[in-house]
C-alpha cells in the first residue's frame, strides 16, 4: 500500500538542540493569610498548608492557530474494534527493526477504528520519562489551579522591631522556588517591622518526606540528573554540588534563607531547626508558585525530573495509584520521573492511561503540557520538515539504552490516534528515536 512505502516520509533532518534555561517562570502571587486545604490523600495537618486555591477560571481552550493542539475533548462517535491492521503493523515493524533495541513494544488506537497495532503490548519495560504521565495526570485532575505557598511568620507580631520567639518558614514543597524568591521573602519580613528574632529559624515541613533519593536510582543520578530531594527546595537543589550539600540540601537552603534575612536587616539569634508543625499565628511574608497546571507544563515539556519527584512528594502515591486503577492501566514504579531502573510499564498500559486522560477533565491541560513536535520542549527538534511537525503531542522518555514516546496525533483521515512506543536495550538511543519518529509518521499517513 502507498502509505507504507519504505521511504514515504522517514525522518532525515534534525535541528540543533538549544540550551535550556533553569530560570524560574513561576509568578510571585501574594495570598492574604495562610490557607489550609485538604489534599487528595487526606487533610493537611493544622499549620502545614500546602495549597492556596486560585480564583476559579474557565478551562483553557487550545488556540485556533495552526500550531496549536487540537481540542482534547473525546469524540462522541463510538469506537468499533474492527481488528488489527496487518499492513500498518508490518510497516511499523520494519522501522522498529532498525531501532537497535533488544526489546520493544508498540500499541496504537485509532478513533472509530479501534486498536490497529499490537506489538508486545503487555511486555513490562522500562518507561523512562513517560513515567511522568502517570505522576502528573492526577495533579492536573485534582489540583490544576492550586498554588504552592511558602510563608514566613511567628507566634506573635514584633514589638519594637523584635520577635520574641522563633521565626517559622512553612514550606509547601514548591519545586519552583528560587534564590530570588527567598530574597523577596526576607525583604517582606523586614518590611513587616522585624529587625531581630530572639529565637530560632524553624522550618515547618508538615507531612512532606525527607527522602533525598528513590529506590532504583543509580548513585550517579544525584546531583547530575536530578537534585537531591528535599521538603524545602531552592533552585531545584542544584545551586551547589558539594558532597555536604547533596547530603543536607534542606539545611543548606535554610542557611541561604538566613543569609538573605541578614542582608535584608533581620537578625535571627538562634540556630536552624525543623519541626513538623510549628506554631505560626502571625504571617510576615508569603510567596505563591504558579498554578499546578503551569508547573506540570514545565515538568512535561522539559522532562524535569526534579519537579516530577517533588510533586510526587506533595501528592503521594494514593492518587497516582487511583488514576492508574481507574484507567485500567498497570505496572509498577518506585519514583515519579522514570529514572528508576525498577519502574515497569507496558505500551498497552500507557495507551490506557492516555485514553483515560483524553476523556477526563484534564484533557485540554494535558494537551497544552505535552511537548509538540518541532515546536516545544523535548520534541522541539523532532519531526521537523515532516508531516508530524506541529501535529504530534507526546511525552518522550530517555535513559541509558531506553527510548520511549507516548501521546497523540491524527491520521490521514483526521482521526484521533493514541499511541505508545517503548524500546529497551538500545545500542543507539538516537537510532531508536529515529525509528520511533518514522513509525509515528506512518500513523500520520494511515487511512485504513
Amino acid at each position: 500500500m502507498k502509505e507504507f512505502a519504505a521511504n514515504a516520509e522517514d525522518l532525515r533532518v534534525r535541528r540543533p538542540r538549544p540550551l535550556v534555561s533553569l530560570t524560574s517562570g513561576a509568578a510571585t502571587v501574594l495570598v492574604a493569610g495562610v490557607v489550609t486545604v485538604a489534599t487528595q490523600v487526606g487533610a493537611v495537618p493544622p499549620g502545614s498548608a500546602r495549597f492556596a486555591a486560585a480564583e476559579p477560571s474557565p478551562s483553557p481552550s487550545p488556540s485556533a492557530s495552526p500550531s496549536a493542539s487540537p481540542s482534547a475533548s473525546p469524540s462522541a462517535s463510538p469506537t468499533s474494534a474492527t481488528g488489527l491492521d496487518s499492513a500498518l503493523t508490518a510497516a511499523i515493524k520494519s522501522r522498529m527493526d532498525n531501532a537497535t533495541s533488544s526489546s520493544y513494544a508498540v500499541v496504537v488506537d485509532v478513533e472509530g477504528r479501534g486498536r490497529v497495532v499490537v506489538i508486545n503490548a503487555g511486555r513490562s519495560l522500562l518507561p523512562a520519562s513517560t513515567e511522568k504521565l502517570f505522576t502528573m495526570l492526577p495533579v492536573l485532575i485534582n489540583h490544576s489551579q492550586d498554588r504552592l505557598v511558602t510563608a514566613i511568620g511567628a507566634t506573635s507580631a514584633p514589638r519594637s522591631g523584635v520577635v520574641h520567639g522563633d521565626l517559622v518558614i512553612r514550606t509547601s514543597g514548591d519545586p519552583t522556588l528560587m534564590g530570588l524568591d527567598l530574597t523577596k521573602l526576607a525583604r517582606q519580613v523586614h518590611a513587616a517591622g522585624v529587625n531581630k528574632v530572639t529565637g530560632r529559624l524553624v522550618l515547618g515541613y508538615g507531612s512532606l518526606p525527607w527522602t533525598r533519593t528513590r529506590s532504583g536510582w543509580k548513585s550517579s543520578y544525584v546531583p547530575w540528573d536530578v537534585g537531591p530531594l528535599s521538603p524545602f527546595a531552592v533552585h531545584s537543589n542544584v545551586w551547589r554540588t558539594t558532597s555536604y550539600y547533596v547530603t543536607h540540601p534542606t539545611g543548606g537552603n535554610l542557611w541561604m534563607l538566613r543569609n538573605q534575612l541578614t542582608k535584608a536587616g533581620v537578625r535571627v539569634v538562634g540556630g536552624n531547626t525543623a519541626e513538623r508543625n510549628p506554631t505560626m499565628s502571625t504571617v510576615f511574608a508569603q510567596h505563591a508558585s504558579g498554578t499546578m497546571a503551569e508547573i506540570v507544563r514545565r515538568t512535561l515539556r522539559q522532562s524535569n525530573n526534579f519537579f516530577a519527584e517533588e510533586l510526587l512528594n506533595i501528592e503521594g502515591w494514593a492518587p497516582v495509584n487511583a488514576v492508574i486503577k481507574a484507567a485500567g492501566s498497570g505496572g509498577t514504579a518506585t519514583d515519579g520521573s522514570g529514572l528508576s531502573l525498577s519502574d515497569r510499564r507496558t505500551a498497552a498500559g500507557e495507551v490506557a492511561l492516555l485514553k483515560y486522560a483524553h476523556a477526563s477533565s484534564a484533557a485540554n491541560l494535558l494537551m497544552q503540557a505535552l511537548p509538540a513536535a518541532c515546536q516545544t520542549g523535548t520534541l522541539k527538534d523532532e519531526f521537523c520538515n515532516t508531516s508530524g511537525a506541529g501535529q504530534v503531542w507526546a511525552k518522550t522518555g530517555t535513559i541509558n539504552h531506553v527510548k520511549a514516546l507516548a501521546g497523540y496525533t491524527t491520521d490521514a483521515k483526521g482521526r484521533w490516534v493514541t499511541f505508545a512506543i517503548i524500546t529497551n536495550g538500545d545500542t543507539s538511543t538516537s537510532r531508536a528515536m529515529k525509528s520511533i519518529v518514522n513509525s509515528v509518521l506512518q500513523l500520520r499517513h494511515y487511512a485504513g
